[in-house]
């Protein structure tokens, strides 16, 4: 099929970056005064997501750039399977600093034959800036389907602190409520993003793609199950 709602693939993308770490079996008890508490709780509720420990899910924690690339290649579900190579590509033979070893060497590899803006230097365990990862989620989001867009621009407070390469995707984040603007109208992008602010970005993306991706008949001889939904 050549779409797929990606509710599954983000179970394992959730696990994956925060690699390590036991599945909670209960709600987690240093994520009440977050403002992230939901969008956790509903996809600790699922199995989706997981936390440091059974109790604990440190949402403050800085997201590296290896757990983030990971989160958005599998949460929406992208591959080398549409891409043909004359030599299968290695990362250390596009990214300076990733081992073929590392456990998200994959995942790199496929965001870039994707074309996701990934430069050659990245550092997998340099924590990632909100315009960085908004960013590249807003390249792997447009790579799961065409979506209408409303031509608006959004004023944003601080649009002077936002990278010029990315402002264009950030406005497009914001229209697609991805993201928000703070109450006095800033991005904020030089911010670090931390493990809630991931989940949610994340949790907002699959339910965008979820409402507007048409939805795929069965093929005969499917026995694939349906998409759970994100509630």
């Amino acid at each position: 099929m050549k779409k797929r709602m990606i509710s599954a693939a983000l179970a394992v993308a959730l696990m994956v970056p925060f690699a390590g770490q036991a599945l909670a079996s209960s709600p987690f008890g240093d994520i009440g005064s977050s403002t992230a508490q939901q969008q956790i709780e509903s996809l600790q509720s699922q199995g989706i997501i997981n936390g440091v420990t059974a109790s604990e899910f440190r949402p403050a924690d800085s997201l590296t750039a290896a757990q983030g690339i990971t989160l958005i290649v599998r949460s929406m579900n992208l591959s080398l399977a549409a891409i043909d190579f004359n030599t299968a590509p290695t990362a250390s033979g596009w990214f300076k600093n990733v081992s073929d070893n590392a456990w998200y060497a994959n995942d790199f590899i496929n965001a870039k034959a994707n074309g996701l803006d990934l430069p050659e230097d990245i550092d997998p365990k340099k924590p990632m800036t909100r315009e960085q990862f908004v960013h590249l989620l807003v390249q792997g989001l447009e790579k799961t389907g065409n979506y209408p867009l409303i031509k608006m621009y959004i004023n944003i407070a601080d649009e002077a602190d936002i990278t010029t390469e990315y402002q264009g995707t950030i406005q497009r984040a914001l229209l697609y409520k991805l993201a928000e603007l703070d109450k006095d109208g800033n991005f904020d992008p030089q911010a670090i993003v931390t493990r809630a602010d991931a989940a949610v970005l994340v949790y907002n993306a699959v339910k965008f793609v979820e409402t507007h991706q048409e939805p795929v008949a069965e093929e005969p001889g499917d026995d694939s199950t349906a998409a759970v939904e994100i509630k």
